[in-house]
């Protein structure tokens, strides 16, 4: 491993989930002092299997595809070098007869984020019909999805909506929503396809979640903060995701000739917002509150400006908010804060009074305070620790 190697990294750079994965490859990369040449290619751009063809042509060691799609299945069957793709081996199969060379797979643990999603769920109370939404009949998710709930819970409706056009599609998905007996459950394979879900519902007046609780899966904050109503969803690690590419990688450039392999990243929970929770009004209320408070915590709010965004005083505010969350308001916003401070302590070399400023901090001086009272360690102290173990692998 000490050569030198050039790196084609495919993904799918205009969703939070791709960005993530190319953090935790470089990352990795990083940690592990590793002599690659990152080529960063954006799936979304239209010419994504140009690109990779010119490259690999150029000289490129390894192809690292967030999918094969779009032709690029066929630039990296021709590859003679290894090949990791991020996705499910099963969808991705073909290339197992027609890559000659080190072939591995790496994705998330779809059973475990069904089970996550479909044990959710269960907690909302009872409801008359499960079902699932997918892009495809073969998705694998949704196998997981029916083995967790059929058995006890009845059949499980498969939702897949018509893709001739983007009319079609949603005429198709907002049937077969309106078909389903209501209260209905509702999970999809991925966010975008439950905000789909959300809009559909909206324009025929389906109350989400009174009339159906939806929950997608990825937890991409963008598209979960800015739906109506927020979007619950199963948070994956697709940092994870792309620490395992750089492990994939490492084995094929060892091991050549090694048959193929998979590497699975865990689920790590459902992020609960409004789309799928019990129906209170303390709730909704509660709800609300810590959807503003995640959207606008590093922009130094305080909980009299959540009250105000909600129009009700803040002492209600506060009181609702500890009923369901077990927690003030101002105590989630200085854990926010304190989070967010933490990952810019480890992602960059800002000086802290810069880092404390930009994660939503009057003053440096009371960050320090409640970040060592929360952490047991300075800012300095925990920046240095953190390296230290990376460097240390």
């Amino acid at each position: 491993m000490a050569g030198f190697f050039d790196i084609v990294l495919l993904l799918r750079l205009s969703y939070g989930s791709g960005r993530d994965v190319l953090h935790g490859f470089s990352t990795a990369v990083r940690r592990d002092r590793l002599n690659w040449r990152l080529h960063v290619v954006n799936f979304e751009l239209g010419r994504a299997a140009e690109d990779v063809r010119r490259i690999v042509e150029s000289g490129a060691d390894g192809i690292v595809a967030h999918g094969l799609s779009g032709g690029v299945g066929a630039v990296a069957a021709a590859f003679g070098g290894p090949v990791v793709v991020i996705g499910p081996r099963v969808q991705n199969a073909s290339l197992e007869s027609a890559h000659a060379g080190p072939l591995a797979f790496v994705d998330a643990d779809n059973a475990a984020i069904a089970r996550a999603g479909a044990a959710h769920l269960l907690t909302l109370g009872r409801v008359r019909s499960y079902a699932f939404i997918a892009k495809g009949p073969a998705s694998p998710r949704f196998a997981a999805f029916r083995a967790a709930l059929e058995p006890r819970h009845g059949p499980v409706a498969l939702i897949v909506p018509a893709a001739s056009d983007a009319e079609t599609y949603e005429e198709s998905l907002t049937r077969q929503l309106l078909a389903l007996p209501k209260p209905a459950a509702v999970m999809a394979e991925k966010d975008e396809l439950a905000r789909l879900a959300l809009e559909a519902a909206a324009g025929v007046g389906i109350k989400v979640p009174k009339q159906m609780a939806l929950l997608g899966v990825d937890n991409d904050e963008l598209l979960c903060e800015t739906a109506d109503p927020p979007l619950s969803s199963v948070a994956v690690d697709h940092e994870r995701l792309g620490a395992l590419a750089v492990e994939a990688l490492k084995k094929l450039f060892a091991h050549p000739d090694a048959p193929p392999f998979e590497l699975l990243a865990p689920a790590t929970g459902v992020v609960e917002r409004q789309s799928a929770r019990p129906v209170a009004p303390a709730a909704a209320l509660a709800e609300r509150a810590a959807a503003f408070i995640r959207h606008n915590a590093v922009k130094g709010i305080g909980a009299v400006d959540v009250a105000a965004y909600l129009g009700v005083s803040r002492s209600l505010a506060d009181l609702r908010f500890r009923q369901v969350h077990g927690e003030s308001m101002l105590g989630m916003i200085l854990r926010l804060r304190l989070e967010a401070v933490k990952k810019k302590l480890r992602e960059t070399d800002l000086p802290i009074g810069q880092v404390t400023a930009s994660c939503g901090f009057g003053s440096e001086s009371r960050a320090k305070h409640l970040f060592k009272e929360r952490f047991g360690l300075s800012m300095r102290e925990w920046r240095r620790h953190r390296r230290d173990a990376a460097y240390d692998g």
